[in-house]
């Protein structure tokens, strides 16, 4: 599935992508060049190959009893995957991250039924720590829409309520798979199943197509507690560090300072699911020489919980000289001879929740800097949530290519405004 999506979006993942100004690297590799070295027909054609390999590893399970190959394909795909993963930010999304943890969670293990139920409960609080949040907490995201929660009372208590028993379903349902009473093992089973069938119903296919049979696995056979019998051994030491590593990186967030639904600092290595409702507006004002460009996306609410967003909507107003400005609507890239300066699909591409990232323009602003070095690039960013009134304006950079800021992507960025709370914008 994860390579089926891949191959139509290969154009940025290819060498073609890098020349049309479409490539966005993950921010731990942003600073690499080379990351990408395949044109569009190798691209294409390797990650056809993926796919047939996962078909192969899956065919052989049910042919053999041989597990030396399927486990062998597995590590290589997961290598794959991760490669892919890394080239384009834009990728990060919850299914892609908790399929990689648990490919390599399945990998690593040597007690693999044992630790696998352990990623599995690591994971689901890595849900819930993500939930922390006043969208989620208070209501706020699905009480922003009009239609609220699938067959619930549209009643924001009610909202807020069940908003409230799936965060602690995630943070405290996985404990009682430690507890010696069966009936709780069975419990939170039951509710998980039921907790994704109707999650299906917002989020779609992929995540529920990756969850249910990896719960149903875990709990086929659960007769005791998750540690009944375990005795510890070093080579259970990687397990245990990959748990440690995801769980840590869930909480970094909580000590860097801001808001992260805002600034997604410090999120890299937690997940990527939807926490708040985002609206962006962007500008950017390029000068070089006589010719001046102001390029302005605005990104609407989206429509549906859990749904893609809308398209965004781009101008562009131009000046040359003394000549008359001209305005457009931004379809196609943006040129200054053969150089492009502006290409719209590189927003496009971005999901809802990487289309609120700061780092998603700050990285246009040094690519941008980098291919045509501007006389001076100034960027503006703001930020809407949950359909409050309040705009927080994240990125106020008057010239970009004087301050030449770095990005840190587990630390805070000073360039990156602080939210300011709601009372003291009034």
């Amino acid at each position: 599935m994860t390579f089926h999506e891949w191959w139509d979006q290969a154009l940025s993942l290819c060498t073609a992508g890098d020349r049309l100004f479409l490539n966005a690297p993950a921010p731990l590799l942003g600073n690499l060049t080379g990351v990408v070295f395949m044109d569009l027909l190798q691209t294409k054609s390797y990650l056809y190959g993926l796919g047939l390999l996962s078909l192969a590893g899956l065919f052989s399970l049910v042919v053999s009893r041989d597990s030396r190959f399927p486990l062998a394909a597995l590590a290589f795909l997961f290598v794959n995957k991760l490669y892919f993963y890394l080239c384009d930010f834009r990728l990060f999304a919850n299914f892609h991250h908790f399929h990689l943890f648990y490919s390599l969670a399945f990998l690593v293990a040597r007690d693999k039924l044992r630790f696998f139920r352990l990623t599995l409960a690591v994971s689901y609080v890595m849900s819930g720590l993500v939930k922390l949040s006043p969208s989620w907490l208070a209501g706020d995201y699905f009480n922003s829409f009009p239609g609220k929660l699938p067959f619930l009372p549209k009643q924001d208590w009610v909202v807020s309520a069940a908003c409230i028993g799936v965060t602690a379903l995630e943070l405290i349902g996985p404990l009682f798979w430690f507890s010696q009473f069966r009936r709780l093992r069975q419990l939170t089973f039951a509710a998980f199943v039921l907790f994704h069938l109707y999650s299906g119903v917002i989020v779609g296919f992929w995540y529920t197509t990756l969850m249910l049979p990896l719960v149903l696995a875990a709990f086929q056979g659960f007769d005791e507690p998750l540690l009944a019998g375990y005795r510890y051994t070093r080579r259970h030491l990687a397990s245990f560090a990959h748990c440690a590593v995801a769980l840590l990186g869930s909480l970094l967030h909580f000590l860097i300072p801001g808001d992260v639904r805002f600034t997604a600092e410090g999120r890299y290595l937690g997940l990527f699911m939807f926490d708040a409702r985002h609206s962006v507006r962007f500008e950017s004002t390029i000068e070089k020489g006589d010719k001046r460009w102001i390029i302005q996306v605005f990104r609407d609410w989206p429509v549906k919980p859990g749904g893609a967003p809308v398209e965004n909507w781009i101008s562009c107003v131009f000046q040359e000289g003394n000549q008359p400005l001209q305005q457009f609507e931004v379809t196609r890239p943006i040129l200054d001879g053969d150089q492009i300066i502006f290409n719209p699909d590189y927003f496009n591409l971005a999901r809802m929740r990487i289309s609120g990232d700061p780092y998603l323009y700050y990285h246009y602003g040094r690519e941008l800097v980098r291919r045509y070095h501007p006389d001076r690039l100034a960027l503006v960013m703001e930020q809407q949530l949950d359909r409050k009134s309040e705009t927080q304006t994240l990125l106020y950079l008057p010239d970009f290519t004087r301050l030449d800021p770095s990005y840190r992507p587990l630390r805070r960025n000073d360039w990156i405004r602080l939210p300011v709370p709601p009372r003291e914008t009034d």
